[in-house]
């Protein structure tokens, strides 16, 4: 320890003391004395005030730098072209409305040399940490990037090591749904629309079938959503318009992602 040092924690004793107890230190001679001197402070309150910034400065001038950090090497490059704005924003649309189809939409970034934008990039690895399957699409679609963040942002890192199936990421999920509707998946534009809006007209699709009418937009034929979603939105029932807007979004994905 400087004598420097010493002088400090004497002082700092004082300060905590308080003048009207105790006289602040009398500084070692040198420049700091000096310094105080020529400040004709006139009480021991203001003379401490002026030791004190005149010690302070001193001992930061004094420290001396640490080893420099070596230079963060910047991610390897990336050729394929980034998502749209738009595609990054129906992304969100998609995880906060109709989640149902995020599988499609990463993958089709994927099959379409696309990369994710850095913000959607950063939230998606933060949302799939403990999917593996999800998550290993992220790292498909992020690139080198993604391994670069993973790599310097541990709260980014997936919560297991576990290995998951090839075939299981590239491929898109089943949903389930019974015979009858899963037929309509092959069918023409025109009969799976009136299919869908006759069901709600004449009460045979309700509240109990919407979980799997929402499979079923989301695995039909892309070919069939406009049509599908004009006919549901003019039945102007409540769950068959869900459907609609379901329809709509999953067509404007696809769009955009071409």
């Amino acid at each position: 320890m400087t004598d420097l040092d010493t002088y400090w924690r004497d002082l700092v004793t004082a300060a905590m003391l308080g003048t009207d107890r105790r006289d602040p230190p009398v500084p070692p001679d040198g420049p700091i004395a000096d310094l105080v001197d020529d400040a004709l402070r006139p009480d021991p309150g203001s003379r401490m005030l002026a030791t004190v910034a005149a010690v302070a400065a001193a001992r930061r001038a004094a420290f001396v730098p640490g080893p420099s950090a070596d230079t963060l090497q910047p991610p390897e490059a990336d050729d394929r072209p980034m998502c749209s704005p738009s595609a990054a924003a129906t992304w969100r649309q998609i995880v906060s409305e109709w989640s149902v189809l995020e599988d499609e939409w990463m993958l089709a970034v994927i099959e379409r040399g696309l990369r994710l934008s850095p913000d959607v990039l950063v939230e998606a690895l933060a949302r799939h940490r403990s999917d593996g399957v999800r998550r290993a699409r992220v790292m498909l679609a992020g690139g080198a990037v993604a391994r670069w963040l993973v790599g310097h942002v541990p709260e980014l890192s997936a919560t297991s090591s576990r290995r998951v199936a090839a075939a299981a990421v590239g491929e898109l999920p089943a949903l389930p749904m019974p015979p009858e509707l899963d037929q309509l998946r092959s069918l023409d534009a025109h009969t799976v629309a009136r299919r869908l809006a006759g069901g709600f007209e004449d009460g045979r699709f309700g509240g109990p079938d919407r979980a799997v009418l929402v499979n079923l937009v989301a695995r039909c034929r892309p070919a069939v959503l406009v049509e599908v979603a004009a006919a549901l939105q003019g039945t102007g029932v409540g769950h068959a318009l869900a459907l609609a807007d379901l329809a709509r979004l999953r067509h404007r994905m696809l769009t955009e992602l071409e």
